[in-house]
């Protein structure tokens, strides 16, 4: 209801959401360089996603292949005919892939692209409910998993969440219109769902889970106390807002300019002397200053059971390690993947609760 209020005023004031404000980087989100300390793992070009196994083992998939990975060895598992946009694992071990438009069970005949009355156009990411079903986000119905941008900057609402047996493919529809819906979960209150262009989580359809995010959401992941770890995929920044309000701009930019080079956030960034927001952010001498507009950035937070906001890990502007998508905790290591610079991350949780001023449960 405030929601639409505030779009009203706005529309009558010649603007919708007219402050271009974004959340500081204070408290919880206070800023390090833990992420860009972190150790590197695996490198590998087109890394998406990773999920942990019911025996234990890390999952990752890569471009179109899934890859198993242990003490630094990699080997292929399954290659598809094109590139995976989401993984998981159902209880009973079989693993569950998103083929951008399409869902594939291992074990099951034919791959299902449609559910709840509509085809998948754009699936994010996917979560095992504790019934067995499958939280399928499909991040808009427009707009392919590549194209994000295009759906950011043409305000896009079409996402939904829908719960789907793996056993009968009947699929439910549990949200729509969901902004870019990246990433779900099923905890002991209903379901939290991230909506990227609205920089929120949000419980049941029903109300905001967090506060308002200083970054765009992607996949969230529990925690063995209960909590989450949820990645932001870029960081906001007050240009980007604005280039958000002024519709003739956005709309000459979208025609003219190649998609490389809107003004918008981006999963890394640094390597294109033609990029935007170079103004604001490099000194006569080249140098990056720290407080330059984060075209692209690297974070990831640990919520705690109620998704109040605990810790943080960065990668700050000018780092390499970029475009958070999935981060886990296994025991005492939490490992992020870096979609920006195709790294798998791993980083030690006391350092990190140390290092953030967090005592030990």
């Amino acid at each position: 209801m405030l929601e639409f209020v505030a779009d009203v005023m706005g529309g009558l004031l010649g603007r919708r959401r007219s402050s271009l404000s974004v959340p500081i980087l204070d408290g919880a989100f206070r800023p390090n360089q833990l992420l860009e300390e972190a150790d590197i793992l695996l490198e590998r070009p087109g890394l998406e996603d990773m999920a942990i196994a019911p025996d234990g083992s890390l999952v990752l998939a890569a471009g179109p292949e899934v890859l198993a990975y242990a003490q630094g060895a990699v080997h292929v598992l399954e290659r598809y005919d094109s590139n995976i946009t989401a993984l998981t694992f159902l209880a009973d071990g079989r693993r569950v892939v998103a083929l951008g438009d399409r869902i594939v069970i291992e074990g099951r005949a034919g791959a299902i692209d449609a559910g709840a009355g509509r085809s998948f156009t754009a699936i994010t990411a996917l979560s095992v409910t504790s019934s067995g079903t499958l939280l399928v986000c499909d991040g808009s119905a427009h707009h392919s998993c590549d194209n994000w941008q295009y759906d950011l900057m043409t305000k896009g609402r079409s996402g939904r969440l829908v719960q789907l047996d793996p056993k009968s493919g009947k699929a439910d529809l549990l949200q729509d219109g969901l902004a870019w819906a990246s990433g779900a979960i099923e905890d002991g209150k209903g379901v939290l769902v991230c909506e990227s262009w609205r920089h929120r989580l949000r419980r049941d359809g029903k109300r905001d889970a967090t506060g308002e995010l200083p970054g765009y959401p992607a996949r969230i992941t529990p925690t063995a106390d209960g909590g989450f770890w949820l990645s932001l995929f870029a960081g906001r920044s007050q240009i980007v807002e604005f280039v958000l309000q002024e519709g003739s701009f956005r709309r000459e930019m979208m025609e003219t300019i190649d998609p490389r080079y809107w003004i918008t956030p981006a999963l890394s960034s640094g390597e294109d002397f033609m990029e935007p927001l170079q103004s604001g952010g490099v000194k006569h001498m080249g140098i990056l200053k720290p407080w330059a507009p984060p075209r692209s950035y690297g974070l990831a937070v640990r919520l705690d059971a109620n998704c109040n906001p605990l810790m943080s890990v960065h990668s700050r502007v000018g780092g390499k390690h970029h475009g958070i998508v999935t981060t886990l905790e296994r025991e005492t290591e939490v490992l992020a993947l870096s979609k920006g610079s195709g790294r798998l991350l791993r980083m030690d949780l006391h350092h990190i609760r140390a290092a953030s001023g967090v005592t030990e449960a």
